[in-house]
């Protein structure tokens, strides 16, 4: 029964799905088409295309934190219209509150100890007993000196002994020297106490630097918008560290009153750009919404590598192109947001035939050396050397 019903009706039923699946294989996909088609370039005069991204008036505003730290407090919300100087985070400044506390009461120390040197002893007692020294010194030397000078006159009339001028000569040698000393030791004491003052003033003055640094310290704590606009995006919330280096802004900021679109225009291309021509975007995926580009904000004369609108900034592509920001117009028919992508066609720019004729040759054609070396200046060491050589 097995082997006369069952074998033979397996074997069928293999052989018909072999043949289904081989049949259903070689049917070819039906192609599936877009949702919305592609851009393309319009017809009319000849135009060159740029890819465009819509950004704020005066470009986005990324904001980092001035000092890395854990956020404390958060002032803004995504809407929000700041002004100059509104404060949009605080980062943790517990350890710089302590440090103030101590550098304040050093500032404290380093004032009062400026005080004492002021109305120190010197200046009330040691100065008035050295000065008063001085004096008694300067009297005593005047005191000798009349002495030894009458002992001189006796003695060179024969009257007074050899040992008295002796004496009053050395006596007065002795009072010269006192003086000396006294003055020298009230002039020691007015200095040392004009220096002490010195120092000590500018121990103050350093001690309140250090207050002051301290205190701008914990003020850039408080992050605050240097720029009036609309908060665009916030990527910081309380509790988190804010650090000095970052992948993506903490917070973002743009005058969105304004709104530009910046075009990448291909090195292929900028031969043809003309900044006085028309120009118009269409939204990316959207071209029945056009916006017609009256005003050139900028042309940035520097041609970067193009970045691919990935929203990984480091990614590069070989191509390099030129930016140019238009305005976009302030009345439009659909709301428009930072961050979009646009299609922005550009009519190109009136070229001599001369000029398309040089455009359109490939690489390679020009060889002047070749083609034209009637046109070579005899003077030239270039082509001399090289027909030197090859003669040789």
């Amino acid at each position: 029964m097995f082997t006369k019903y069952v074998l033979p009706l397996l074997a069928v039923l293999g052989l018909s799905f072999a043949v289904y699946t081989v049949v259903q294989g070689q049917k070819v996909a039906p192609t599936s088409k877009p949702v919305i088609p592609p851009p393309s370039r319009p017809e009319g005069p000849p135009t060159i295309a740029g890819a465009g991204i819509i950004e704020a008036n005066l470009e986005n505003i990324p904001i980092g934190a001035n000092i890395p730290g854990v956020v404390t407090e958060l002032f803004v919300k995504v809407h929000d219209a700041v002004k100059i100087g509104t404060p949009l985070f605080r980062t943790d400044d517990r350890n710089l509150q302590a440090e103030l506390i101590v550098r304040q009461a050093n500032m404290d120390a380093a004032k009062a100890q400026f005080e004492r040197i002021k109305a120190a002893p010197q200046a009330q007692q040691d100065i008035p007993t050295a000065q008063a020294a001085v004096e008694e010194a300067r009297a005593r030397f005047r005191e000798a000196e009349v002495v030894s000078t009458r002992t001189s006159n006796l003695f060179g009339r024969g009257v007074a002994t050899a040992s008295d001028y002796d004496r009053d000569r050395h006596a007065l040698d002795a009072a010269k020297a006192s003086l000396a000393r006294a003055e020298a030791d009230l002039k020691r004491i007015q200095i040392t106490w004009e220096k002490d003052i010195e120092v000590s003033r500018a121990q103050v003055e350093q001690m309140q630097s250090m207050v002051k640094s301290t205190r701008i310290e914990i003020e850039r704590c408080t992050v605050k918008a240097l720029a009036a606009g609309e908060v665009l995006q916030v990527n910081v919330r309380p509790g988190q560290y804010a650090a000095s280096v970052w992948k993506e802004p903490l917070i973002v900021l743009g005058d969105v009153n304004t709104l530009n679109v910046r075009v990448d225009i291909d090195e292929q291309d900028v031969p043809y750009f003309d900044e006085r021509g028309d120009a118009f975007a269409t939204l990316k995926g959207r071209p029945g919404f056009v916006f017609a580009l009256t005003k050139v904000v900028k042309v940035e004369p520097y041609v970067i590598p193009k970045k691919s609108l990935t929203g990984d900034n480091s990614e590069r592509v070989d191509t390099r192109v030129l930016q140019v920001v238009y305005a976009l117009p302030q009345e439009r028919d659909i709301p428009l947001y930072v961050g979009q992508q646009m299609d922005v066609y550009l009519r190109a720019a009136k070229l001599s035939d001369d000029q398309k004729k040089k455009l359109s040759a490939g690489p390679g054609v020009t060889r002047p050396f070749e083609e034209n070396p009637a046109s070579i200046s005899p003077t030239t060491s270039g082509p001399k050397s090289v027909e030197s050589s090859a003669g040789k």
